[in-house]
């Protein structure tokens, strides 16, 4: 998120080393995305909903200026709810500190809902005069987004139905969602309910372990999300990146007005000897997202500030390479 002048970025970490396990949520900060600063974990297993996990969720940042976290906690029989923390001082700039008041959990899994399979909380969005967020699961190896409703960001009424869904995908980890508009590449704010837009429906399919996405309509009246004809769900859709590239986080950038993607390498790809140096689970280049002018896919590009990596611009010209030979290049 962005906040005051700050970019948070909040991860999944095992403080213990690059397996998984003892997962907490780990805080980095920075003003240009590029140079960031570690600071102490924003969440830790540590109440009986969490205790065996803090796992992923999202920020949110309320109209009073007020961040949230939601995020999935994992108790010691494997349930998993749905929870919130907020920082202790708004004042300090770093957000360093967080807590988790008394009332948690908001969201527990209810009779249909695969315990085991609850989780990832969505940012954020509002809508005519409640809040909304996604929670993705798993029945019967139906992939399924669970939409939930608030007034005040605590009491979270389940929808009847589905945000939306699609069979044989399997557990929908990550989801993500979000407009984009028809004739830009700026980003729109998640409750930009404009008639110039798409949206974007993003899930993690925990089988594939890669991120797919499908372009379609919010059903605004019905709550439901439809996909465009030429936009499918699974393994036969869109994929954000062909490399490994999983469980990945849109946010939108008030102070740029673009939308940033996040994403991780797949810690699979790596070697033992990549461990040991540290190199697994590196972080990704972050991204500008926007649709494409034929509306039918997303564009990506790094963002602008990865420019500040570079040094001088060195040329040479009316060079004969030859086989074998070398030619040093000066500067």
């Amino acid at each position: 998120m962005y906040y005051n002048g700050i970019y948070h970025i909040f991860y999944q970490y095992n403080p213990k080393g690059a397996v998984w396990g003892n997962i907490v949520w780990g805080h980095s900060v920075s003003k240009d995305l590029i140079n960031w600063k570690e600071l102490e974990p924003a969440i830790c297993p540590s109440k009986h909903f969490d205790i065996d996990g803090a796992w992923s969720g999202s920020t949110t940042v309320l109209p009073s200026n007020k961040p949230i976290i939601l995020y999935t906690g994992v108790d010691s029989n494997g349930i998993q709810t749905q929870n919130y923390a907020v920082p202790v001082n708004l004042s300090d700039p770093y957000l360093r500190k967080w807590i988790k008041p008394g009332n948690n959990p908001l969201i527990d899994p209810e009779n249909g809902v695969n315990a085991t399979a609850f989780r990832d909380p969505s940012t954020a969005w509002w809508l005519n005069g409640r809040w909304r967020v996604l929670v993705g699961s798993e029945r019967n190896s139906r992939g399924i987004a669970y939409l939930y409703r608030s007034r005040d960001f605590i009491h979270w009424t389940k929808a009847k139905h589905p945000f939306h869904s699609a069979p044989n995908t399997g557990m929908w980890e990550c989801p993500d969602f979000y407009p984009v508009s028809l004739s830009s590449k700026e980003g729109l704010d998640p409750s930009y309910m404009g008639k110039h837009v798409k949206h974007v429906l993003k899930v993690s399919l925990d089988d594939a372990r890669y991120d797919y996405y499908t372009l379609g309509t919010y059903l605004t009246n019905d709550d439901k999300y439809v996909p465009d004809n030429a936009s499918i769900d699974g393994w036969a859709g869109l994929r954000y990146d062909y490399g490994n590239f999983y469980a990945s986080k849109t946010f939108f950038d008030p102070a740029k007005r673009r939308r940033i993607l996040w994403g991780w390498v797949n810690e699979s790809d790596f070697t033992q000897d990549d461990v040991k140096k540290g190199w697994a689970g590196i972080q990704a280049i972050p991204r500008i997202v926007w649709l494409d002018t034929n509306q039918r896919q997303l564009k990506q590009w790094p963002v602008e500030e990865l420019n500040t990596l570079r040094g001088e611009i060195v040329k040479m010209s009316h060079q004969k390479l030859k086989k074998g030979h070398h030619i040093e290049i000066q500067g």
